[in-house]
């Protein structure tokens, strides 16, 4: 079926899909040391948790742009295996589905399609995944793994989890929510930091049929929704359809907005691109339910996060251009299924005596919202 008809029908028809009662096994082990290189141990984690939560916070790189500044990441290009580094969708050659790819191109497409795919998200049923990301820098690969359970029916709940091993420490990352509170936790080396948003300060549904409304941004914090929030906002987009291991997708590619890519610069205050800062963001999207549970049909399955064209020294050489992107992340979700929605208990996250930053009024900034009371950076 070509795109532009398949994206007339996304109305979403809120599918039920069969119900799954039990809960994933998760699975996880890592281990740890400490001594004089626990400094630059800490650097080296750091830096890669940072571009974990970047990715995770949908890619809201400005909030680190001082660390950013400070850590003067490398300019050089990471080094993985040249396996990990192929173009990873297979998409169908245009004198095979001509027609279907034009139209599948067209921004007006693929906005309607993310569209659409952020409201399964925030307003589809319960569900649950598995969750693996790769990083990788300063020439190495590191692997993380974790689980993703969400309510759904723009309730708002969350909880994504996810934990690290660079071959030096575990590091984790938690980011939860119950509706009201959105909270981050990471955890580097030991060291603890946690944010909050308060999400019930954000513009909500206005009166009237949801179906027809935009996603508002309380719900639009927090894992894949912020995530794909941000791709909609600060990058220009093309779909076209592909093959990812025999079954069709849709790909949303986004090219980061040249006013995007000055903000960036400005506020970090530097004149080179940060190597680490994707621009260009690839999602894979199931174009069609899984066989066994008719569930997962305009769910992302597959985000892939590139650089800036690269080249490299025997390209200037040579007098040939040849450059090249590089992978910098990759977030898997599978093991996709639908379960019985979970309890709002839950969602719910206790902190116990550790400080926290309230990352509110960044939020009704960026939204544009007004708020008569402003809330104080730091609490306990």
């Amino acid at each position: 079926m070509k795109i532009d008809r398949q994206i007339r029908q996304m109305e979403f028809l809120s599918v039920k899909p069969k119900i799954c009662n039990g809960r994933p096994q998760s699975k996880s082990a890592i281990k740890n040391p400490v001594g004089k290189r626990m400094k630059a141990t800490q650097r080296h984690s750091a830096r890669i948790l940072l571009i974990v939560t970047v990715v995770i916070s949908v890619l809201l790189y400005l909030r680190f742009a001082d660390s950013l500044n400070a850590q003067q990441l490398p300019t050089e290009p990471s080094v993985s295996r040249a396996d990990d580094q192929k173009e990873t969708f297979q998409s169908r050659p245009a004198d095979r589905d001509s027609a279907a790819n034009r139209i599948a191109k067209s921004q007006g497409d693929a906005g309607k399609l993310l569209a659409v795919v952020l409201r399964q998200l925030v307003s589809g049923a319960a569900f649950d995944a598995k969750v693996r990301e790769i990083v990788w820098t300063t020439g190495r690969e590191v692997i993380g793994v974790g689980t993703y359970e969400q309510a759904g029916e723009n309730t708002g709940r969350f909880n994504l989890q996810l934990t690290m091993h660079d071959g030096k420490g575990k590091h984790r990352l938690q980011q939860i929510s119950d509706g009201r509170l959105v909270w981050t936790r990471s955890e580097i080396s030991e060291v603890i930091k946690l944010t909050r948003v308060e999400v019930g300060k954000l513009p909500g549904w206005a009166p009237g049929s949801t179906s027809e409304q935009p996603i508002p941004p309380r719900l639009q914090v927090g894992a894949w929704a912020e995530m794909l929030g941000t791709l909609q906002r600060d990058y220009d987009l093309s779909v076209t359809t592909a093959k990812l291991k025999d079954k069709p997708v849709f790909v949303i590619t986004g090219q980061l907005r040249e006013q995007k890519r000055r903000a960036v610069l400005s506020k970090a205050k530097r004149s080179d691109w940060p190597m680490l800062y994707p621009t260009q963001v690839r999602v894979a999207v199931n174009a069609e339910p899984n066989t066994d549970t008719n569930f997962g049909i305009y769910l992302p399955v597959r985000i892939e996060f590139w650089s800036d064209p690269i080249t490299s020294s025997g390209d200037q050489v040579t007098g040939v251009r040849e450059s090249k992107r590089r992978l910098i992340t990759l977030v898997e979700l599978y093991s996709i299924r639908p379960i019985t929605t979970p309890s709002p208990e839950r969602f719910r996250f206790d902190n116990v005596n550790v400080d926290f930053t309230n990352e509110t009024e960044r939020y009704l900034q960026l939204h544009d919202a007004q708020l008569t009371q402003h809330p104080t950076t730091s609490f306990r």
